[in-house]
């Protein structure tokens, strides 16, 4: 079976010749009027009427190849022609027609000044093409002045219409350009937009994981490596009680090998990954336990019930002692015990956690620059809360958490079903 090309958009672009002729208009421009003038000048050698008309009308012929590129440029080179000829008794040859292009395409895709020089342009050549016919039928043996002022003002009404007619098709055609090039900026604008929207997305989900990953990493090995030092010493007094830590290890090794699989779990996409809930109020209890096994007095103190958070909340709150523990195991030094106040109001949640220990803060063992605090202090900003997080005057270390809830439902009105 082929594989499909990795490119499709690349792919047809390079095989849609209508898309190449719109993005390249001088290369073709430049074939159609070559192609023109060669058969010109081909036909008149052939028929053996090459003469001063063949001398005007091919160079005409090929300076309209740069009238879509370089407006400016066409309406002097074909104007000058067309002039010139009328200057030397010749006038009219078949490279005339294409004044009217290069005046349609001065208008078209010109700048303001080539938009005026090229009307001004075409209303010169209509003005000496009437003044030649005009002086010429003055010439004639049977020409009046009646018939020169007739032929001057006719070839001027019907070449003052053609110039118009020529300026409103150029104007649709400047107009349908315009828009071309606003559709495709806007088309670039949201390319870049939805660019920005994903790359956005895409650090956002990753500084998401990375705390996570840190909550995890960070409380998991600190709590295994607080039992395996205590470990060594019970093993060598109480060899009874060794097995007691070893359960702790294992099972604190389980839950974060848990909470690894559910994160990798999204880096994954995997459909057949099944996702475990995430920690909430309802496991504070459980880190309370685990962390006490790891040699830490730990005292937990709720002031009303926290299973009704949001999840957000909820797991962020959860987050936020752990890490904070962790800190505690990981700087408060030996013998070291903490306090965990949660306190519920209508509006706020308060988290508190305080320590007896050294009062040295994560960032200050010269090992780490403080992702925990940072972490917490993002996990606190999305919920719109504040964290201050600093040593205790003395000894010890407090973390204050403060996080909005949404302000409580109004009661139903009379009438309303209401469980």
């Amino acid at each position: 079976m082929s594989t499909p090309s990795a490119d499709p958009g690349s792919r047809r672009s390079r095989l849609d010749p209508f898309r190449w002729v719109l993005e390249h208009p001088g290369q073709i421009d430049a074939i159609a009027f070559g192609f023109a003038a060669v058969f010109i000048l081909l036909f008149a050698v052939i028929t053996g009427s090459i003469g001063w008309w063949t001398l005007f009308t091919v160079p005409m012929v090929l300076a309209a190849a740069v009238c879509r590129i370089r407006p400016g440029l066409g309406v002097i080179l074909i104007g000058s022609l067309a002039l010139l000829h009328v200057a030397v008794d010749i006038p009219v040859v078949l490279g005339d027609a294409l004044t009217f292009y290069a005046m349609f395409c001065a208008i078209s895709y010109g700048t303001p000044a080539v938009h005026a020089a090229g009307i001004g342009a075409g209303f010169l050549g209509v003005l000496v093409q009437a003044g030649y016919w005009a002086v010429s039928a003055l010439r004639d043996v049977y020409g009046t002045p009646v018939q020169a002022l007739i032929t001057f003002v006719g070839l001027v009404i019907v070449g003052s219409i053609t110039i118009t007619a020529i300026w409103a098709l150029a104007n649709l055609q400047r107009a349908r350009v315009r828009q071309l090039v606003l559709t495709r900026e806007r088309a670039e604008q949201a390319v870049r937009e939805r660019e920005q929207r994903t790359a956005l997305a895409v650090a956002e989900e990753r500084s998401r994981i990375a705390r996570e990953m840190h909550d995890v990493v960070a409380h998991s090995l600190s709590v295994i490596i607080a039992q395996a030092d205590g470990g060594r010493f019970i093993a060598s007094q109480q060899p009874e009680k060794a097995t007691d830590v070893l359960s702790t290890i294992g099972e604190t090794g389980r839950t974060a090998l848990a909470d690894m699989r559910s994160l990798l779990g999204v880096l994954r996409q995997d459909d057949q990954t099944t996702f475990g809930p995430q920690p909430g109020p309802e496991r504070l209890d459980e880190l309370a336990d685990r962390v006490r096994s790891a040699g830490l007095a730990v005292t937990l103190e709720r002031d009303a019930e926290l299973a009704d958070l949001p999840q957000a909340v909820g797991m962020s709150l959860f987050r936020l002692v752990q890490e904070a523990l962790t800190n505690v195991l990981k700087h408060a030094g030996p013998q070291a015990s903490a306090r965990v106040r949660i306190e519920r109001g209508d509006r706020e949640l308060t988290v508190e956690v305080l320590d007896d220990g050294r009062g040295i803060g994560p960032g200050s063992d010269g090992q780490g620059q403080g992702h925990g605090l940072t972490g917490m202090r993002e996990r606190v900003t999305v919920l719109g809360g504040t964290l201050l997080a600093g040593p205790l005057p003395g000894h010890g270390f407090r973390v204050l958490a403060r996080i909005p809830l949404a302000p409580p439902t109004s009661p139903q009105s009379p009438g309303s079903s209401g469980t």
